[in-house]
């Protein structure tokens, strides 16, 4: 079920190849690595990346509980905005996994005060219960960025 460092294997469904009841998401995922490097490294596993797995193995339970077969894929686009103190970056990867349509990076102080305005944003959406609200979908829709391959 997982490969010999424990991460467990997954087809495009987010299922288990061999045991088809046996959905993965997030960080204990299998992702092949890249690119072969000097110190072995695997793929970065961002935070919308993860919501985007999630979304495609809930829709796909859903619709194998209705008794049709699986076809929700994750698109695994990486949206991440990252701290370093006084400093950040910011970058858009769609998907994460080259071959990719669009690549792009920014750095400096902007992304460190964008970072600290999206925690906020964020926890103050959980405690709502707002995980996905109307206007953050369709921003993140005009922009390209969706979670789900099949999504239009």
């Amino acid at each position: 079920m997982a490969n010999p460092r424990g991460f467990v294997l997954i087809d495009q469904q987010q299922r288990n190849p061999k045991y088809k009841n046996i959905y993965a998401v997030g960080v204990c995922v299998a992702i092949p690595p890249v690119e072969q490097t000097p110190v072995p490294t695997g793929a970065p596993k961002t935070g919308y990346m993860i919501e985007s797995m999630v979304e495609a193995a809930a829709a796909n339970i859903r619709t194998e509980l209705a008794g049709r077969e699986p076809q929700a894929k994750a698109t695994w686009n990486a949206l991440c905005l990252a701290d370093f103190g006084d400093s950040g970056v910011a970058f858009v990867a769609l998907p994460q996994i080259p071959p990719r349509n669009v690549n792009w990076f920014a750095e400096g102080k902007w992304a460190h005060l964008g970072k600290v305005a999206f925690e906020r944003y964020f926890l103050r959406k959980m405690k709502t219960g707002a995980t996905e609200p109307l206007y953050e979908k369709l921003v993140l829709h005009s922009l390209g960025i969706r979670k789900l391959k099949d999504a239009a």
